[in-house]
């Protein structure tokens, strides 16, 4: 009976310590109130976890007294400080004890030296200077990161890549769109033999690059042309036909081989990954809600690096075309040819085009700075 009354008299005085946010300190232990876990059920027992100053270790069962677990050395994991979240002490046979009592698990930390990179997190967390302060640097590195940085390493990892990988690119790739968008080409055998023999000069200056031609019919594309990472040059039979003459082509050519040098391609799938891995390394989400917050700046920084790349093309062609006496007017006017041809397509594929043309310089700007050579 008298021992029975003790421990409802050591229950209260637990109930009152912890509501008033004070911890038992006799100078030989602090003593927190918590639920303990065994580790091999989902039991859950009230008890009370005492520290004692020579980092002993002693958890009871706060019912009847029990000793649940010892250990003459404090070792174990404590969670970080986070709001007012619940931590955890877990030990390494697998048993947890889980309080809310945060000010009393500081006060072990700090009594036994441990976890002290925790405890400044929490510090820096609780600040609202601090917490403003680490968006505005991470906002910064990530801008960094995404402007310089990603294109730096994706450009690194294009150089080194070995043939293979391009290789496989291309062949994958062609299928794609031949099982997508393209159908086998129309054109007379007599007009693709033309063809090649025409841009066959333009091919043997860039043999290390394995520069391929091939044919198809655009079908939604239109008049257009396509550079595969690996060399693959797709021409359709649209933009044949709108051509005046080769040269025309030739001039798109450079463009398209521009693109094969300078690694576009792989660039810009290497990027997109990387891009994608810097977002889940930064919000911890695969899921993709986090592209509804960074979606736009990430899409306004592909569409700069496609930019870009469209005008090292450019200048690539009109290189080409002034060191072979080729009129640079004839890449502008095959172009012209291209921008009207698209606007006589069905609406709904306008504004496809539109969104593919939003990652090149305006027009405009592309043929201004051709025909300007022409006239010097």
């Amino acid at each position: 009976m008298l021992k029975k009354i003790c421990k409802d008299i050591e229950k209260a005085v637990f109930f009152i310590i912890n509501y008033l946010g004070y911890y038992k300190k006799s100078g030989i232990m602090i003593a927190v109130k918590g639920n303990w876990y065994d580790g091999n059920t989902s039991i859950q027992t009230s008890a009370v976890l005492k520290v004692f100053d020579n980092g002993a270790v002693q958890i009871e069962d706060v019912t009847n007294g029990h000793v649940l677990f010892k250990q003459s050395q404090f070792s174990a994991d404590i969670s970080d400080r986070i709001g007012r979240t619940p931590r955890f002490i877990a030990f390494s046979n697998g048993c947890n004890f889980e309080t809310e009592d945060n000010r009393a698990i500081d006060i072990i930390i700090k009594k036994l030296h441990h976890g002290n990179w925790g405890r400044l997190i929490y510090f820096l967390e609780s600040k609202k200077r601090y917490v403003l302060l680490a968006i505005v640097v991470v906002l910064l590195f990530m801008t960094g990161l995404i402007k310089y940085g990603i294109p730096a390493t994706a450009n690194l990892v294009a150089i080194y890549l070995p043939p293979p990988y391009y290789e496989l690119a291309d062949r994958e790739t062609l299928k794609t769109l031949d099982r997508l968008f393209l159908k086998p080409s129309e054109l007379s055998p007599k007009i693709q033999i033309r063809l090649q023999k025409s841009f066959q000069t333009c091919i043997d200056t860039y043999k290390s690059h394995n520069i391929t031609i091939v044919f198809r019919k655009g079908g939604r594309l239109g008049p257009n042309a396509l550079a595969l990472p690996g060399g693959t040059i797709i021409f359709t039979d649209e933009l044949v036909k709108i051509a005046e003459n080769d040269e025309e082509l030739i001039a798109i050519l450079a463009h398209e081989i521009g693109h094969v040098v300078y690694r576009h391609g792989m660039r810009r799938m290497v990027q997109d990954a990387l891009l994608s891995f810097t977002v889940m390394a930064f919000t911890g989400d695969s899921s993709g809600i986090s592209e509804i917050f960074l979606g736009l700046p990430v899409i306004l920084t592909e569409l700069a690096y496609s930019r870009e790349f469209e005008r090292d093309a450019d200048n690539h062609a009109l290189n080409y075309l002034l060191s072979n006496k080729i009129p640079p007017s004839r890449f502008a006017d095959i172009l012209l040819r291209m921008e009207a041809k698209s606007k006589e397509k069905p609406e709904k594929d306008r504004d496809r085009l539109k969104a593919y043309l939003s990652t090149h310089p305006p027009t405009d700007e592309r043929i201004e700075a051709f025909q300007s050579q022409e006239k010097q």
